[in-house]
């Protein structure tokens, strides 16, 4: 199982990386021919400034560099905590750190999101259409269990720590 999820994760990274591939070309093309999306813009609903919609698109698109960051960061040290479990070594100190780690980079990514959302809620004042974005409860709660979980495996590390060292 954990073998699957390693292979899975290093999948997820290297998916991260072509997505922000794409996304940064998209970003260039629409840098060097904006006059083409203010065109489709303008042909589809002549009352919406163009030029502010793409300069929101842009925004969206730079949004996507430290989700990617953040991204890569929690899959690799997933990573690392799989291989310290597969090697006998769940209850460390380094998976503690790294669970931490993971907490910070999650919550990065929600503060991210909430700019997003404002971006959405931009977008959609502007065109009129509805863009899609609602804040995610979940998330947030994923990152208070990351930093208890973490409080866990730094107790869990000495308490190990401290068995091995009575023996």
């Amino acid at each position: 199982m954990l073998l699957w999820s390693r292979r899975l994760l290093m999948g997820l990274n290297i998916l991260n990386w072509v997505l922000l591939a794409l996304f940064m070309v998209a970003l260039v093309a629409t840098s060097l021919r904006p006059d083409i999306v203010v065109d489709a813009i303008a042909g589809a609903k002549p009352a919406v400034d163009g030029g502010y919609m793409l300069d929101l698109f842009r925004i969206t698109l730079l949004l996507c560099i430290p989700i990617a960051i953040a991204a890569h960061a929690i899959f690799t040290r997933l990573i690392a905590m799989i291989d310290a479990t597969r090697a006998g070594a769940a209850f460390t100190s380094d998976n503690a750190r790294r669970l931490r780690t993971i907490g910070w980079w999650l919550l990065a990514t929600q503060v991210i999101d909430a700019g997003y959302g404002w971006l959405s809620l931009e977008m959609s004042r502007t065109s009129g259409e509805v863009f899609g974005w609602q804040p995610s409860l979940t998330a947030w709660l994923a990152v208070l269990l990351l930093f208890v979980l973490a409080r866990i495996f730094e107790q869990g590390a000495a308490m190990r720590e401290e068995l091995e060292q009575t023996i």
